[in-house]
């Protein structure tokens, strides 16, 4: 019994050892080192998996690069899809901010202020006061110092980090954003 276990063990160590560095090749090549790696290892992983119902003969390689070159699709599909995403909700966020005008339609406004309050919520109570008096009132710079009792300057300084830990919190967190978006139909992704 045990030496049956032991030869579909060796014969798949032995097509590792001989695909290994042209699929990896072929993964760093077409993504980066350390996704082509993890690529590499899914792919074999699912062919240990799957390895009593793989060809054995030189089939075996064409089987294994195309299941390489189906993970890369996909790789870039949704790292694209991500990016897109992420890059949709910053240049929202970065044009519409302060620019009463930009807030066209109604579900553009809802996005806005669902967005702004999930990501307000993470900010500390300082800072989410200065950011409403900005954002919310339109107060200048001047407005708010002299409201808080700080220098102009600094009301600036804690606009600019505020905002920076919103569009961070946006970037770390897409999930929740892009339920805000599914729930408000605002956008097609595909």
């Amino acid at each position: 019994m045990l030496h049956t276990t032991t030869i579909p063990q060796e014969a798949f160590e032995t097509a590792v050892t001989t695909w290994w560095d042209k699929l990896l090749g072929i993964a760093v090549a077409k993504t980066n080192k350390q996704d082509g790696f993890d690529l590499v290892q899914d792919v074999l992983l699912a062919a240990w998996e799957k390895w009593e119902e793989l060809p054995k003969d030189e089939t075996l390689e064409f089987y294994l690069l195309h299941a390489l070159k189906l993970r890369i699709f996909n790789y870039y599909r949704s790292t694209t899809r991500y990016q897109q995403r992420l890059l949709k909700l910053e240049l929202l966020l970065d044009s519409s901010i302060e620019q009463e005008d930009a807030m066209a339609g109604e579900n553009l406004h809802a996005f806005r202020e669902a967005l702004l309050q999930e990501a307000l919520a993470t900010l500390p109570p300082h800072q989410q006061q200065l950011f409403t008096l900005r954002v919310h009132h339109q107060y200048s710079y001047q407005q708010i110092a002299s409201m808080l009792n700080i220098a102009p300057a600094s009301a600036r300084v804690l606009y600019a980090r505020a905002l920076e830990q919103i569009k961070r919190h946006i970037r770390t967190n897409p999930a929740a954003s892009e339920s805000i978006l599914s729930a408000l139909v605002l956008f097609t992704i595909c």
